[in-house]
């Protein structure tokens, strides 16, 4: 995965930590020099609106002023490139004890 070609391509990440789902949306998203990591960089967040979000506010608190992170490559659940103009929601989600959603297709628990 690379950096977007025009500034409407985004990348939507979504990853487990502690116990919850990350949804966030970035600009950059590849492998990292850090083995077994990959970077996210340039977040974006949606144009706040009338609506409060409370799980949108979270990662915006957790994530606005920073520049890049690194995932390990276990955690990520799922990476969708975006071309739209329109920016994709971003949220935490908790999850049930040894649950794990969008489990990626044959692939079997141990």
């Amino acid at each position: 995965m690379a950096k977007g070609r025009d500034r409407n391509t985004y990348y939507k990440v979504s990853f487990e930590l502690n116990g919850e789902m990350y949804q966030v949306c970035a600009r950059t998203v590849k492998s990292s020099d850090l083995y077994g990591l990959i970077e996210l960089g340039d977040f974006i967040f949606p144009e706040s609106g009338i609506l409060y979000n409370p799980g949108e506010e979270r990662v915006r608190r957790e994530f606005e002023g920073i520049r890049r992170t690194w995932i390990p490559y276990h955690a990520v659940m799922r990476v969708d490139e975006i071309s739209d103009e329109r920016e994709s929601e971003s949220k935490i989600v908790p999850l049930n004890p040894g649950q794990r959603p969008d489990k990626t297709p044959g692939k079997h628990e141990v």
